[in-house]
């Protein structure tokens, strides 16, 4: 079995390998949190100023531009990232891509002109959120095109600085805005700014040209994307499929509680996503390379750091989840509280599941990538139906374990088929060990002093994560090179004592 000490041993014969992997990783870590903090900080502000009725019509102008931008972003992204990184006949795939785009907004846009003049009351005419979104599909050319590019040439950094800055421009120009008074304007608009500042600053890093390309170099790009969008569309159906059975079957104010309680959840899946950013393209790279070993050293690498962050929110949720519900969101979330426990473990299968399908799509096998997950779907929907009528909102989740495990165990079958695959379990109980002395910790503080603000609370948090962290140095010697290692990048002075 690989160890976690032979996470880079195969990058070190290449010299600075080891600390493109570690800067990458950091900055993609740090974006994330970023993103996730400035997100909700905002939306509280919103709800909290704003009438109901205008963040409602942000909210849909917000939804529909989601639905159009999953196959720019996930199909056509995707895909160009995947056959760019590659190595050969950038500058046509990059043209490609870019005509590719081109049909497909002229496309968005014509269907939704001639919906506009067939359906002249519906509700995207009513709010008046037409020409936002033609503006926002228009920008969003610019925008995904740029970001992809640079991410596609393996500036990792680039690509997720761009989304933080697009986050934090959209969401200070959407504050300033909403402050003077202006809230339709400030919030519609600062979703235009946000992605236009993020594609001026990836445009100074795109190296690619455009150039002349063939009928194949269309052809291959298409039948990517249209894989690739089909595997990224069914994650979204399973980010949503628990909702929409339990607003069916319990009701809209159940299906909003567990909406709530399933994002506050994702804060244990950070890590998987900074992950599959950084290892993407190089998945795709060592692939077409032929270096099945660098793929596997990757996968172990990620997951690890992954569950590094996925094991102790579990824990940590399972002590202080009742807390953060009610401080942060208010006593009428409080029923969720038992499907936080659920989904937050939910998220350490997430990181395997959602690694090793991101693996499949990488290395030319989107088609086991897309059977796994199809049959976790299917599944999922089974259970929902069976679980939600007797156990409420902890059948719904209960169903996604169940539908994870079928997916995660036949997604790890199939890869196995193609590649080595290995992981540390010894590493991983060294992270549930450590995560229950910080549980002990956290009982110990909250017996002696009850948390009731949210300032304490997040004090209490954070001592028990510091804990966490310091006895995993100290215990797991790997895994404390690799810290440090990231830390020296940076500059950042590393004590002696640890």
């Amino acid at each position: 079995m690989a160890k976690t000490a032979d996470i880079f041993s195969n990058f070190r014969k290449t010299g600075k390998q080891p600390d493109v992997l570690r800067t990458q990783t950091l900055v993609s870590l740090i974006s994330q949190f970023g993103l996730t903090a400035i997100g909700f900080l905002s939306t509280i502000y919103f709800t909290r100023t704003v009438d109901p009725a205008i963040v409602g019509v942000y909210f849909l102008f917000f939804s529909y531009n989601a639905l159009f931008y999953l196959f720019s972003e996930s199909g056509i992204g995707e895909a160009s990232v995947k056959i760019i990184s590659e190595g050969k006949s950038q500058d046509q795939y990059y043209s490609a891509s870019m005509v590719l785009r081109l049909i497909y907004f002229i496309l968005s846009v014509s269907m939704l002109l001639f919906s506009s003049l067939l359906f002249p009351e519906s509700i995207i005419m009513k709010t008046g959120i037409l020409w936002w979104i033609v503006a926002a599909l228009l920008i969003d050319y610019f925008y995904n095109s740029r970001i992809y590019a640079a991410y596609a040439e393996g500036k990792v950094n680039v690509f997720q600085v761009s989304l933080l800055l697009n986050t934090a421009i959209r969401s200070f120009f959407q504050i300033l805005f909403v402050w003077a008074g202006y809230h339709t304007f400030g919030l519609m608009g600062g979703f235009l700014a946000g992605m236009i500042a993020a594609a001026i600053f990836s445009q100074v890093y795109v190296s690619f040209k455009l150039t002349k390309f063939s009928k194949d170099n269309l052809t291959r790009l298409l039948t990517y994307a249209v894989l690739i969008f089909l595997v990224m569309s069914c994650y979204l159906v399973y980010q949503n499929m628990d909702v929409v059975f339990i607003g069916k079957y319990m009701g809209e104010t159940n299906a909003g509680i567990y909406r709530i309680v399933y994002q506050f959840s994702m804060l244990a899946g950070l890590a998987a996503i900074s992950m599959k950013a950084v290892l993407y393209p190089k998945f795709s790279a060592w692939n077409e390379a032929g270096k099945t070993k660098e793929i596997v050293a990757g996968l172990l690498g990620g997951t690890n750091i992954s569950l590094m962050l996925a094991i102790p929110i579990f824990f940590s949720f399972l002590i202080l989840g009742q807390d953060f519900i009610g401080l942060f969101y208010g006593d009428a979330y409080l029923p969720g509280v038992v499907s936080l426990y659920l989904l937050s473990f939910i998220q350490i299968m997430t990181v395997f599941m959602y690694l090793q399908g991101i693996c499949l799509n990488a290395i030319s096998h989107p088609k086991f990538a897309f059977m796994s997950i199809a049959v976790g779907i299917l599944s999922n929907a089974v259970f929902n139906i069976v679980l939600i009528p007797i156990y409420g909102m902890e059948g719904a989740a209960i169903a996604t374990i169940i539908a994870m495990t079928i997916n995660t165990v036949l997604s790890y079958v199939l890869l196995k088929k193609v590649i080595p695959v290995s992981y540390d379990w010894k590493s991983a109980g060294k992270m549930v060990a450590a995560s229950l002395v910080m549980c002990a910790f956290l009982l110990g503080v909250k017996h002696f002093i009850p948390i009731s603000n949210i300032l304490w609370l997040l004090v209490v948090f954070t001592a028990g994560g510091l804990l966490y962290g310091l006895i995993l140095l100290k215990t797991d010697r790997p895994i404390h090179d690799e810290v440090a290692g990231m830390a020296k990048l940076f500059g950042i002075p590393w004590p002696k004592w640890l």
